[in-house]
């Protein structure tokens, strides 16, 4: 019978094998000069168990049995917020993780009734938002200076012969029908994560950051990273994070191995360029790795000419990290142990080139939980294509569907959001819309006026026409999350009726469109950020 490892269960071996090696570095605003704080493996473990013990005690005595669900949402960018997370899943419950992204609690509500949770433990932040919940509910701080009963013991055993058992729950950064989807990760899964990047190898020496929040799988990818190599972990302060605080990890932190986005990297290069010690902070690092969007050609080449080195990561929430780039081509080949097969389109929609999908078989081990799986052949379908270029190595070539991926990698399903546009306008205003903002905080949309006689109004009658159909959006957009939702009459743009660049079957071009209202996108985002 195979044994399974997890996250839990590698930290208590590395806390027996390296316990003096650092598992997190974190700064500390209360040490001399903000200096880092380093948690070994040995006390990392030690956290885990204390916490575990105190959250099975407080669970247990509202009659929440191990097994079960528990809902955790949070910000997800401390220390504390994966502790909390590991020492769920050490207790011998299932964390169902929520970003504090999703602002709606009947969104959250709805989520973990379709999990059958038994409880929420959520921010001091949310705190406004519980009023209602159906469940027992926790604060984060409730176990804050409590003693767990001295008898209390947790299993002696970490790892697993589950393979099928469900360790966590993600969510899909997107939502599809007006909901996320239940993103379950079993055992098999998460020790063929781990698995994975032991082929990566960066060392037991590397330092590398946390690349977003607990709440999202791209966390758990870098945490399996840190474990397959006994390396180090620093949590970033907040999401995004200013280059000071950067320079802060390098410098203070000992950071090798950066983990971030695209939109956030661009911002880091522009200061880079402008700021030679900067530059030198970013070449000295092992590794730059991106990953969760396409990053600007022409912005790579200027990294990799200015000796920056990068690894273009992809992955998802569903398979995990499964392809790679080198520090010497920007094209990713699957790591061994994905089961990655490439499919080709029997209709593409690119006029040159054969475009492949990429399709988890059903016995891999990293193919997801199977309510995600497609019900005719049992395999899962990502949507994403990619172009053979050479020896096992791949480009990304876009999606087979209608989302987008916005500035922290997460979903949009701009397809959803145009439909209801167009279910509640389409009778008297508009005749067409795409949804855009690629990269963007939040999506924006274009629309093409039913009467142009609106392009000749004044800006107040121009205002109340975008603000009537961000008015008959609203209860949709309420359900979605924070990242999915247009209700700002800046991201609403009018056209004239028929001039949106379309394929030879009437489709609108939802790249041509980005590209055609780049600067008002521009505008519109820069006018809504410095507000904020």
């Amino acid at each position: 019978m195979p044994t399974f490892h997890t996250p839990v269960s590698i930290i208590e071996s590395l806390s027996q094998s390296h316990g003096n090696h650092p598992a997190i570095r974190r700064a500390n605003s209360e040490l001399k000069d903000d200096e880092f704080e380093t948690i070994s493996y040995a006390a990392h473990w030690q956290n885990i168990n204390i916490c575990a013990k105190k959250w099975s005690a407080e669970l247990s005595q509202a009659g929440i049995s191990k097994g079960a669900v528990v809902g955790l949402w949070m910000k997800g960018w401390s220390y504390e917020d994966l502790l909390l997370s590991l020492s769920l899943q050490r207790a011998g419950f299932v964390p169902q993780l929520f970003s504090i992204r999703i602002s709606n609690p009947s969104l959250v509500y709805k989520l973990l009734s379709s999990s059958n949770a038994e409880a929420l433990i959520y921010d001091p932040i949310c705190e406004p938002l519980v009023e209602a919940c159906p469940l027992s509910k926790f604060s984060t701080d409730a176990v804050l200076g409590r003693e767990y009963p001295p008898g209390l013991q947790l299993n002696t055993t970490t790892t697993s012969s589950n393979g099928d058992q469900v360790l966590v729950i993600f969510h899909t950064s997107g939502s599809t029908s007006g909901l996320p989807k239940l993103v379950p990760q079993t055992v098999r899964w998460m020790d063929c994560l781990i698995r994975k990047h032991k082929h990566i190898n960066d060392g037991p020496n590397s330092v590398a950051s946390f690349m977003g929040s607990h709440t999202h799988l791209g966390n758990t990818i870098n945490l399996a990273a840190a474990l397959a190599s006994g390396g180090c972990l620093i949590p970033p302060m907040s999401i995004p994070y200013p280059t000071s605080e950067l320079e802060s990890m390098i410098s203070k932190g000992r950071l090798t191995i950066l983990n971030t986005f695209p939109t956030l990297l661009l911002e880091m290069f522009r200061e880079a360029r402008q700021n030679g010690p900067f530059l030198k902070s970013l070449q000295s690092l092992d590794k730059i790795n991106f990953a969760g969007q396409v990053l600007d050609q022409r912005e790579e080449a200027w990294a990799r000419e200015s000796k920056l080195n990068l690894i273009n990561l992809y992955g998802s929430t569903e398979i995990g990290l499964s392809m790679v780039s080198s520090l010497t081509s920007p094209h990713v080949s699957p790591l061994p142990g994905s089961g990655c097969n490439f499919i080709p389109l029997s209709e593409p929609p690119y006029s040159s080139g054969q475009l492949l999908e990429l399709v988890v078989p059903s016995g891999a081990d990293d193919c997801p939980h199977p309510s995600l799986r497609s019900r005719p052949d049992g395999n899962f379908h990502t949507g994403d294509l990619f172009q053979h270029v050479g020896v096992d190595q791949y480009i990304y070539k876009g999606r087979v569907d209608d989302r987008i991926k916005m500035r922290l990698a997460t979903i949009c399903d701009a397809g959803s959001l145009e439909l209801e546009v167009m279910q509640v306008c389409e009778d008297d205003l508009i005749n067409a819309v795409s949804v855009i903002g690629s990269g963007r905080p939040s999506p924006a949309m274009v629309v093409e006026a039913k009467n142009n006689n609106i392009l000749k109004a004044n800006e107040n009658e121009l205002l109340r026409f975008k603000q009537q159909i961000l008015q008959r959006i609203a209860p949709f957009h309420q359900q979605k999350y924070l990242h999915e939702q247009i209700n700002d009459a800046r991201l609403v743009f009018v056209s004239a009726n028929g001039t949106l660049p379309r394929t030879a079957k009437g489709n609108i071009m939802r790249k041509a469109v980005e590209e055609m209202f780049a600067k008002e996108l521009d505008v519109g985002y820069s006018a809504i950020s410095t507000e904020g």
